[in-house]
């Protein structure tokens, strides 16, 4: 005749079979598994039924855990996670987060502590800019920047202690965005100028001359930067008809060298017989 061991009684095992019938676990129960394999053992046919229920019910409960979290479809404050809801690792565990309320919790700011807000005075009365210790990573990081601003926002009288001691830093701020300003236009400006010269024929003389006159017009509107490598031509013509290379017809007579000589059998030229200037 089979036994019962101690600790669980055939009426508990048959209330724990229906349960597992139903699909439920034995956690309710609060059976000991030694007890419990020693019914399985003494009662096989009772064991060859449970025991695939067990597993099966167990694997179930596994898959439905955090399941009122995934099926949630909105967060606490009402936003909607579809929307919003992004997935992401926290201390170990994936989870769902809100990006709206994350955004919220940054505008807010946290609570600086008393010790931090003495090294922040002391930062400010020193003349330090509050970029360099509320940028993270930098070694005089001392506090995040929304968390000074919600302090600045709730203390009034403090607010206009740092408006005050960072009225400096503010204007050396702006020199310095100018500055970057102005190097930036003299950058491009040399940039513009190798740019156009690369545009004309490397063997041509004078180059530097017709960037010159190209210069000249960008700078009194009368060419487009845009229109610079299609005028290019023309630029290079006109300098050529002021500088002729060649000798040719001005007028009626022919365009001749101030520096010829006036006789092979003599040094003196043609330029020191000039008495009247050209626009004379």
């Amino acid at each position: 005749m089979q036994t019962t061991p101690k600790g669980l009684s055939d009426e508990k095992a048959a209330r724990m079979i229906l349960a597992l019938r139903a699909g439920q676990t034995l956690r309710k129960f609060a059976v000991k598994p030694d007890r419990l394999e020693a019914y399985f053992l003494a009662h096989p046919v009772y064991a060859a039924e449970a025991r695939p229920l067990i597993a099966a019910n167990m694997a179930a409960a596994f898959s439905r855990k955090g399941a009122h979290l995934r099926e949630k479809t909105h967060c606490v404050n009402g936003h909607s996670l579809a929307e919003h809801g992004r997935v992401a690792m926290h201390k170990g565990w994936m989870t769902r987060q809100c990006r709206a309320c994350e955004i919220m919790r940054y505008r807010r700011g946290g609570v600086i502590k008393p010790e931090v807000l003495e090294k922040v005075k002391a930062r400010l009365a020193a003349n330090a800019s509050l970029n360099s210790f509320t940028t993270s990573g930098r070694k005089e990081y001392l506090v995040r920047f929304n968390t000074l601003a919600r302090y600045r926002r709730e203390n009034p009288e403090f607010d206009r202690f740092v408006i005050e001691k960072t009225k400096r830093s503010n204007s050396r701020g702006q020199v310095l965005r100018w500055q970057r300003v102005r190097n930036s236009i003299v950058r491009e400006e040399e940039n513009d100028y190798y740019r156009i010269r690369a545009m004309l024929p490397a063997n041509l003389p004078d180059r530097d001359d017709i960037v010159s006159m190209i210069f000249e017009d960008l700078l009194t509107g009368a060419l487009k930067r845009e229109d610079v490598k299609s005028r290019i031509r023309g630029y290079i013509s006109a300098h050529n008809r002021t500088f002729a290379t060649k000798y040719r017809k001005f007028g009626d007579s022919a365009l001749l060298s101030l520096d010829e000589a006036l006789f092979d059998d003599s040094s003196g030229t043609r330029g020191d017989n000039v008495s009247r200037g050209l626009w004379d």
